[in-house]
């Protein structure tokens, strides 16, 4: 999504927070188009200059709505296929078929960092479309604390990770979109991205407006109350997080009725073992490490795509794009002035590009002699 759009995130968030439904903001966003633009008006003559033929303005909002609805049905797809590579990964892969790896320094279960999985800030699931194409990050690796090499004390990271419960559990998470790389708890959910966590508290029934919830964020604690039936407050969640956040980037809304959505923004790239810092542990090894394309900068995806581009061209038996340079090179050079090609037709079949990008002129009939 454009991030021009998401500069007024924050304005439309705050108005979201005060109207607390879907509906009353759309009706606000429409009211203002009604008070404040020519957006309702039609346009009975040719010789009119504001507002739109019959039917215009209807088929603006239908366009934009089936705009992000098909955005969505992409989303959904895709998430569905990364699920469906994740249960694949256990069999063996042909090497052509896996998926393009970018080296990174090594990672440990503290350190690693995460997919990204963007969540829409209302408390629906929106992850970027990933234009069918896949990075992996290295998969975390656990170091072992002293206390896990005596005798006696806790399992060692091998062990933890063969554990049968630990890695059903994950697979519980990883099958729903709001614990997806995070976990499911008594009273909230969080899922996490290689950029931000999405956390959703729940509350009750009777909480439907935005003054009946309290969030406070801060850069490494959250606190989280809402109103009781009797009009007191309620505190329900109330502790540190493991790392630091964006604090000023992060955000916050209700959906009424169901749960308040905290989306935090990570200081830095890497997994969450947890979202809080009492919370039980998850296994990062069984998490989905793999991003999308377009998490990474302009850079690594021109470099990624390249990469590509030439393993299919050497499929192929066709030049990579750095022969492809040379062949151009040459082919500029092949008809200039003491050239003993020249007035000949390119014939990359002459030439023979070696390692290192030596280029040698295979032995032939001297041109000139004929």
């Amino acid at each position: 999504m454009s991030k021009n759009l998401e500069a007024y995130d924050s304005a439309l968030l705050g108005i979201l927070q005060h109207e607390g439904q879907i509906a009353k903001f759309l009706d606000v966003v429409l009211g203002f188009l009604y008070r404040r633009t020519d957006f309702y008006r039609l346009m009975k003559s040719k010789d009119d200059k504001l507002g739109f033929p019959p039917g215009v303005a209807a088929k603006i909002l239908l366009s934009a709505y089936q705009k992000y609805d098909d955005l969505t049905r992409k989303d959904d797809e895709e998430r569905e296929k990364i699920l469906q590579q994740k249960l694949q990964q256990e069999s063996a892969v042909p090497p052509a078929a896996k998926i393009v790896e970018i080296s990174s320094e090594p990672e440990t279960a503290s350190t690693a960092s995460a997919k990204s999985t963007s969540q829409q800030k209302t408390g629906t699931a929106n992850s970027g479309p990933s234009v069918g194409t896949e990075v992996s990050d290295p998969q975390p690796q656990s170091n072992p604390s002293p206390e896990d090499s005596k005798p006696g004390t806790s399992k060692s990271s091998k062990t933890e990770e063969e554990d049968p419960e630990l890695v059903a559990k994950q697979k519980v998470f990883q099958s729903n979109p709001e614990s997806y790389n995070g976990a499911i708890r008594d009273n909230y959910t969080w899922s996490q991205s290689i950029t931000d966590v999405d956390i959703r508290i729940k509350i009750p029934k009777y909480i439907v407006k935005g003054r009946d919830v309290k969030v406070e964020i801060d850069k490494k604690h959250i606190k989280v109350s809402h109103k009781t039936d009797s009009g007191s407050w309620l505190q329900v969640v109330n502790d540190d997080l493991p790392w630091e956040i964006n604090k000023e980037e992060s955000m916050w809304t209700l959906v009424p009725k169901e749960h308040v959505h905290i989306n935090l923004e990570k200081r830095e790239e890497r997994w969450w073992e947890s979202v809080l810092t009492s919370e039980e542990k998850i296994s990062v090894r069984k998490i989905d490490a793999s991003r999308p394309m377009t998490d990474l900068d302009d850079e690594a995806q021109a470099k990624i795509a390249e990469m590509m581009y030439n393993e299919q061209q050497k499929r192929m038996g066709k030049p990579t794009s750095q022969e492809q340079k040379v062949q151009d090179i040459l082919k500029d050079a092949w008809n200039a002035e003491g050239s003993p090609f020249k007035g000949q037709s390119f014939d990359p079949s002459k030439i023979n590009m070696g390692q290192g990008g030596v280029v040698t002129i295979n032995n032939q009939e001297d041109p000139v002699a004929k």
